[in-house]
């Protein structure tokens, strides 16, 4: 791990443990393809990754796992040959976390339709829309621990 050298707020301790190349940049943002992962312990599990180029672009994100206990997700064979993924352990997902205005906690909700899927041992990344999509919502409120809400 590493201590990122411009912190989000000075105020804070941010570790920088990953870099990370998306193959084809984020929705919205397809010229985005470096990415760095910023930690602060206090806002854990919440993260942030920001682009590499554009430093003031970044997005909260969360690994599912961690609120939700039923979050199986079907990604597509030439998605995960794409990345190198052979098994679910090869792969790091990451839901987007959206914080409404004021940051109530409360109101946040997680993409659970387009995560990002990382190769953890490549550190190539894409986002996704996964093949069970249905199952799933844009805006899953984040304290609900099971997709069905």
């Amino acid at each position: 791990m590493k201590l990122a050298t411009e912190s989000l707020d000075e105020e804070k301790v941010w570790i920088k443990p990953m870099e990370f190349r998306m193959t084809k940049g984020m929705m919205g943002f397809p010229d985005e393809l470096e990415f760095e992962m910023l930690i602060n312990e206090e806002e854990l599990p919440f993260m942030w990754i920001r682009s590499k180029r554009n430093r003031e672009l970044g997005f909260v994100v969360i690994e599912p796992a961690q609120f939700l206990s039923d979050y199986e997700i079907e990604v597509a064979d030439d998605d995960a040959k794409s990345l190198g993924i052979q098994t679910a352990e090869d792969a790091l997902i990451l839901t987007i976390i959206t914080i409404r205005d004021g940051g109530d906690i409360e109101s946040a909700t997680a993409n659970l339709v387009a995560p990002i899927i990382l190769n953890r041992n490549s550190m190539v990344g894409k986002q996704v829309i996964v093949s069970n999509h249905m199952k799933f919502s844009t805006k899953h409120p984040i304290l609900s621990d099971s997709v069905n809400g």
